[in-house]
């Protein structure tokens, strides 16, 4: 029986191999986890933008995207604020790891020169 590419009820994504099918991480940017952090804390799209140095518009159309891979609205108007779901709520901390990792994973596969130099900064 062979596998076919796409998604399947449960909403995952698949490869055509039955025996290992697409992980749906592999559809996500990890600029949008960036903004989705940069979201979740600031819970402002506007101030987020601003955290992000891109324009409203941008960081609207990258909501759109979060919204659409997450199958959540993540930010609820309510009022003049604007709430996060309980689904963004269980977010914060394992996308704030995520991040975490990946920095310190890059910095420690960065090469030496590389490391100087930043460290040259920092200090």
């Amino acid at each position: 029986m062979a596998a076919i590419a796409g998604r399947d009820t449960s909403g995952v994504y698949h490869r055509a191999s039955p025996r290992r099918p697409a992980l749906r991480y592999q559809r996500i940017d990890l600029n949008l986890l960036i903004a989705l952090d940069a979201l979740l804390a600031e819970r402002s799209v506007t101030r987020a933008a601003e955290r992000m140095h891109m324009t409203q518009s941008a960081m609207s159309g990258v909501l759109a995207r979060l919204r659409e891979y997450f199958d959540d609205q993540l930010l609820v108007p309510v009022g003049r604020a604007m709430h996060l779901t309980p689904r963004a709520e269980s977010m914060i901390q394992p996308v704030r790891d995520i991040i975490l990792k990946v920095d310190s994973t890059t910095w420690a596969c960065a090469p030496s020169s590389i490391r100087r130099r930043r460290s040259a900064i920092s200090s």
